[in-house]
This record gives C-alpha cells, sequence and structure tokens, in this order.
C-alpha cells in the first residue's frame, strides 16, 4: 500500500459478524485500489474481530482498531474518521455493499471539481422481509445540491434530507475536518452533512452503486437509539429526552453557521432560516416534554 492513500474507507463496527465479510470484500474488490481500509471494532462480543484479523493479516490495506469498552456508536464513528490518512474519506456500515466502480467515480468526480465536497451514487435499499428475504428498493437522494450561495445549499439538503445515505458518500478530507463531526445526539449526521454544504456542493453519480441494508440489526436503526442513552461523557454533553436533544441539536446549527468560512450575509440567511425551523419544531417539543411531566396528561 502506497505511504499516502487517496482514499480512506472507514468501518465502524459493532457485533457485526453476520455481514463484515461481504463489506470488506465489496471494499477491496473495487476498480480503486489506491485505498486503506480502518475498521474500529466498538468491543464487540461476537466473531467479528477473529474475521476482521483474519482480513486484515490477508491485505495490507486494512488497519484493524478494538477498543477496550464500548465507547457508542457517533464516538466509534468520529475515530473511524480520526485515523483516516487519506485526501478524502468514506463511512461504511458492516451492512452496506459497494458496488464496483462507486470510489473510481466518486473520487474523480471531486478531483475535477475542486468546488465540491462530497460525491456519492445513488442507492438501492435492501428491506429486510418476514422469512429472511430481503426487497430491494430503487432510491431517489435527490441531493445533488450545486447552489453557489452556501446558504440554499444547506436549506437544500435540510428540506430534502429523509435517509441520509450521502453520509456513505465520499467526502473531501480537508472540509469534514472543520466540521464537529457526530454529537452523541440522535440526527447529529444529519447536522455534520449540513454543515459540510456550507463548505462545498454535493455531486450524485447516476449510477446504483450502493446497496444500503435496512433491518432490526443495522446500524442505521440503532444510532437514534444509542444516541438516547448514549452517556455524555468525554464532550460534555447533556442527555435529554428524544424532544430535547432536538431542540439541543438544533441549536448546534446555528454555532454551525457562525463557526463556517462563509460571509456575514450568508450566516445571517442560515439564521434566518433555522430560525423558522426552530419556530416550528420548539413548541411541538415542549408540549409532547409537558405531557409527559404532568400528571395525568
Amino acid at each position: 500500500m502506497q505511504t499516502t492513500p487517496v482514499l480512506s474507507v472507514g468501518i465502524p463496527i459493532f457485533n457485526g459478524s453476520k455481514w463484515i465479510e461481504d463489506a470488506i470484500e465489496s471494499i477491496l474488490s473495487q476498480s480503486f485500489t489506491e485505498l486503506e481500509l480502518i475498521i474500529c471494532d466498538n468491543a464487540s462480543t461476537d466473531d467479528t474481530e477473529a474475521k476482521c484479523r483474519r482480513a486484515a493479516a490477508n491485505d495490507s490495506r486494512i488497519r484493524y482498531y478494538r477498543n477496550d469498552t464500548n465507547i457508542g456508536v457517533h464516538a466509534n464513528y468520529d475515530r473511524a474518521f480520526e485515523l483516516a490518512e487519506g485526501k478524502y474519506f468514506k463511512w461504511a456500515s458492516c451492512s452496506d455493499i459497494c458496488l464496483d466502480g462507486f470510489f473510481e467515480k466518486c473520487v474523480t468526480l471531486l478531483e475535477s471539481r475542486p468546488d465540491a465536497v462530497l460525491a456519492y451514487p445513488k442507492a438501492t435499499l435492501l428491506i429486510s422481509q418476514p422469512g429472511g428475504e430481503e426487497l430491494e428498493v430503487p432510491y431517489e437522494d435527490n441531493l445533488n445540491i450545486e447552489f453557489e450561495q452556501p446558504s440554499k445549499r444547506f436549506s437544500e439538503y435540510l428540506d430534502r434530507e429523509k435517509i441520509n445515505n450521502v453520509m456513505n458518500g465520499v467526502m473531501r478530507v480537508s472540509a469534514l475536518r472543520q466540521t464537529a463531526l457526530n454529537r452523541p445526539l440522535p440526527g447529529s449526521d444529519i447536522s455534520m452533512i449540513a454543515e459540510l454544504s456550507l463548505r462545498g456542493k454535493f455531486l450524485e453519480i447516476p449510477e446504483r452503486l450502493f446497496f444500503r441494508r435496512f433491518s432490526a440489526e443495522t446500524t442505521g436503526i440503532l444510532m437514534d437509539a444509542d444516541a438516547s442513552k448514549e452517556k455524555a461523557p468525554a464532550k460534555g454533553y447533556l442527555v435529554h429526552s428524544s424532544n430535547m436533544q432536538r431542540i439541543q441539536l438544533h441549536g448546534y446549527r446555528f454555532v454551525t453557521a457562525l463557526r463556517a468560512p462563509i460571509s456575514v450575509a450568508e450566516k445571517l440567511r442560515v439564521w434566518f432560516y433555522l430560525s423558522k425551523r426552530y419556530a416550528k419544531l420548539a413548541p411541538q417539543a415542549l408540549k409532547k416534554v409537558a405531557r409527559m411531566a404532568i400528571p395525568g396528561r
């Protein structure tokens, strides 16, 4: 493997033995080979460690790290990125599959477009059915966002976003390092990508080169559940009810605009947009909290 890989792929994993070998194979068999694969094992208790160590012994592009204790989903996602050495970065779930051409097309596009910070292919969802079958459902992200105004990209992303497939795209490391990454709150991945949009454009590859699996065992579903009970440690965030967490996370988005390398006028446009969203969110969330807190309600 070359000293500095062009692309770093990070797999944060916990008890993903069921899928990890297929995920690794889909990454290492790509036509684009100038990559490193970083696996961050969050103290798995199944066969994940043995399978990952075996894969790392067979391919020098793999770096395997195991946490002594479970540090939570969000922190483990961040760790996978913090260990990256490439110019570009991609998070990969252990349950998802990348088809050949995914990496090459995304990297090539970002190399030709310095104004862009993220490239992603169209996705197909794999929905678990009773009996173990998986239903393939083509999905439209509709997140090719090329507006010149950062505030417009920011608002368009938040207005259009549904299941945040684009977080599994290829991102420019220099831009991603300027974000707050994942806070231990539900939906923090959405805020992180919104923050990234203030730093550049999002580009969609028209081919379906990504299979995202949805089942009761997949990380995408477990992340929100983990966040609701994740103890706020190192970064000192308070843990509230899910409704209060949404308000808290929304508040961080105002700070996001303040930190972004955009004009004062653009910051104000972002704040105006967020204020309108907050005006709708806060009363609804506070009502729910009050109903839970007042006996008999």
